[in-house]
This record gives structure tokens, C-alpha cells and sequence, in this order.
């Protein structure tokens, strides 16, 4: 089954510019679209997934990737 839709100009020159090749169809480039928007997790998916882990947990883990940034930005500067 084939269906028509309308799109704007703005639209097609953005499809356009996202094609791989000449030949490459409006359907072949929504596709690829619509396959990379629903590999992406949903930011929301992620809530609640630290609730289980203890506060004090939660202070040392800050507090170590607090100090690996620190010597990180001092051994960037140094070299």
C-alpha cells in the first residue's frame, strides 16, 4: 500500500539534505529516521534507577568523579 503526504518545501530541501545518495527515496530516508529516533532511549526511561543505592553511596561516587575530573584537568594542563 502506498500512501501520498504532503511536506513543504523547508522539508524536502532537509530530506534532500540528508540523502546518501541521488536515488535514495523520501520513504528510504523517513525510514532511517524513524529506525534512529526509536534506538534512543527516552530520558524518562532512566527515572528511578539510582533509587535503590544508599545515599552515602551517592556522596562517595560524587565525591570520586569529582576528584577523577580534577586530575584529569591537572594532568591536561601539565602535558
Amino acid at each position: 500500500m502506498v500512501t501520498t503526504i504532503q511536506i513543504d518545501e523547508r522539508t524536502k530541501a532537509l530530506l534532500d539534505r540528508l540523502k546518501v545518495h541521488h536515488r535514495q527515496s523520501y520513504n528510504e530516508i523517513i525510514v532511517d529516521i524513524a529506525k534512529e529516533k526509536m534506538k534512543r532511549k527516552d530520558i524518562m526511561s532512566f527515572a528511578g534507577a539510582w533509587k535503590h543505592v544508599e545515599d552515602k553511596e551517592i556522596k562517595k561516587m560524587k565525591k570520586d568523579i569529582f576528584e577523577l575530573r580534577n586530575r584529569s584537568t591537572k594532568e591536561l594542563f601539565e602535558s
